[in-house]
């Protein structure tokens, strides 16, 4: 399979097929990164079948709303990669390594030279001239204007957790998951980061405030205010209090380390909560690679703050947002991927992805970009594209600060929690309430010849919003309840509305005895977990003759 996918000559279905025959095999998990791996190539592939003609949307607003819609997918698809990637590393098997780091470099060219490539590109063309002349699209929300439109007009108490560097395709993923796992009504939208998209302005940004605006401290770089106060981490406490008393600025691993009446102490008689967690960002700091592995311990992190706030905290609301997002490429950069900054005018501060110079600045290379309204002596410039600027230091791999939809769109989570007596979950239980997907036999025939046979099953459900994954084991019994062939697994986890996308076939081997055609026999399919009543079909068996030689399932 690495082979071919490295050769271009193997086909999506068949890689989905061989993954799922053998994630239901007993040797799976000795193997399984290697497999999940080639599975996320998989759809990566498809989505590259289904985009063959690339990208050419026009408009601004287009693009970012298919990018929200459904791009973000190629992102999800190449970190879920690279966490399988990262485990092969650790396995090492000597037979599928070199084979495996090949895999990766095709990879690598599907996502960075194809999927950013283009949709940069196009981004790009469509972004450009809003980005100049009005620092924003017309129709799409503003981080700025967070706490004016979603903490301020609340009609209860509202936390807010603030993930730094949480990009939208992984809080797609935390949304998913706690739509499923809890009983809440979750929303996933999102809004445009502050140009540069860093921590200070992303920060600053989610405050409240009239006016952002920046000068420049004794060093040289620049400081944020929040209408014409510092703020810095130390300050964002008290400019929440400013805009509402009952106000606080919490950190995570503070509440985290806290016993539990001490941090229930803390939040009592607040309306307003702010919660800032650092995972993703900080593991950028220590080593690039790691930034993937830290996203999923970001959203563990965020789930247990969530459980915390609901079950300790007697919390409703909770918006979960950050202050930018990031780009991020595995393999090193090559230099037609970087771009010199220099301009004509004097910088003032600048990054991997993003210039702050002197108002009458120029720059040949960079695409201009209005720097907060156009109120500060100050413009920006940004790079095309995903290419990154030429300056000494590490941290190439992981960048943000610039315009690409990955660093600029910026994710909130709208999180309900429904109390079981609340109006809206008792009239829309069914919607809320989370059940695992069925699964049923649709062969026709309910008469084996055979003692080797095939028998066809669906998939009910697609997994959905209250649809959850569920496996199944399936197997032959007598009416004594005794087995009397192997036993199965379905993995029932297809989210295709295509019901013909949601079919197994399983092979089954009757254990080698008699068998009369007069008894019945039973087909049992029995999640795996025991949390549901086992499904039964009666079968009858006509063997002409059954081996009584070896029994290979005692």
């Amino acid at each position: 399979m690495m082979t071919e996918i490295v050769n271009d000559t193997i086909q999506v279905q068949t890689i989905n097929s061989i993954v799922e025959r053998r994630r239901a095999m007993i040797w799976y998990d000795y193997a399984s990164c290697y497999y999940e791996g080639l599975q996320q190539v998989a759809n990566m592939m498809a989505f590259r079948q289904n985009h063959a003609a690339a990208f050419h949307t026009v408009g601004a607003n287009e693009v970012w709303k298919e990018y929200t819609q459904e791009f973000y997918l190629m992102d999800t698809y190449y970190r879920n990669f690279h966490l399988e990637f990262q485990k092969a590393l650790h396995v090492m098997n000597p037979r599928l390594d070199d084979e495996f780091k090949a895999v990766a470099d095709k990879v690598e060219g599907l996502y960075n030279h194809w999927f950013l490539a283009q949709l940069s590109a196009c981004w790009t063309n469509a972004s450009d001239t809003d980005l100049k002349d009005l620092g924003g699209f017309p129709g799409v929300p503003q981080l700025t204007n967070f706490y004016a439109d979603k903490v301020k007009p609340a009609d209860t108490r509202v936390f807010v957790i603030v993930s730094d560097a949480m990009r939208y395709e992984v809080a797609a993923v935390l949304a998913d998951q706690l739509r499923r796992e809890t009983q809440s009504k979750v929303t996933l939208e999102s809004r445009q980061g502050v140009f540069p998209t860093i921590t200070k302005f992303g920060m600053a940004a989610l405050l409240p405030h009239k006016e952002l605006s920046v000068q420049q401290k004794p060093g040289g770089q620049l400081q944020v205010l929040v209408d014409g106060q510092p703020s810095e981490a130390g300050d964002r406490d008290g400019i929440l209090k400013k805009a509402n008393p009952q106000s606080i600025a919490l950190k995570y691993k503070d509440i985290i380390d806290m016993k539990r009446a001490d941090r229930a102490a803390l939040v009592k008689g607040m309306e307003v909560v702010y919660i800032y967690h650092d995972r993703i960002d900080e593991a950028s700091h220590s080593d690039d690679a790691s930034v993937f592995t830290a996203c999923e311990q970001a959203i563990q992190e965020i789930k247990t703050m969530i459980r915390i706030i609901v079950n300790e905290f007697g919390g409703i609301r909770i918006l979960v947002t950050a202050d930018h997002g990031f780009l991020y490429t595995y393999s090193a950069l090559q230099e037609d991927s970087k771009v010199s900054s220099d301009i004509g005018g004097k910088t003032v501060e600048m990054g991997r992805r993003y210039v702050i110079a002197q108002k009458d600045a120029t720059a040949e290379y960079l695409m201009p970009v209005r720097f907060l309204d156009d109120k500060t002596p100050y413009t920006g410039f940004a790079p095309r594209e995903n290419i990154r600027l030429k300056m000494s230091g590490a941290g190439i791999n992981f960048v943000h600060g610039g315009v690409s939809l990955q660093e600029m769109v910026v994710p909130v989570i709208d999180y309900r929690y429904l109390r079981s007596e609340s109006k809206d979950y008792r009239h829309n239980r069914e919607k809320y309430d989370t059940k695992p997907v069925t699964v049923s036999l649709i062969s026709a025939t309910r008469k084996i010849s055979n003692m080797l046979f095939a028998l066809n099953f669906y998939q009910q459900e697609a997994v959905s919003d209250n649809r959850s994954a569920c496996n199944y084991l399936v197997y032959f019994r007598d009416a004594s309840g005794k087995a009397i062939s192997d036993t199965v697994k379905i993995i029932a986890d297809k989210a295709n509305e295509n019901g013909q996308e949601r079919t197994f076939r399983c092979t089954f081997n009757l254990k080698p005895q008699q068998y009369s055609n007069l008894d019945t026999y039973y087909l049992v399919i029995q999640d795996e977990e025991g949390k549901q009543m086992p499904i039964t079909e009666e079968f009858q068996i006509d063997i002409a003759f059954s081996v009584d030689g070896f029994d290979f399932f005692s």
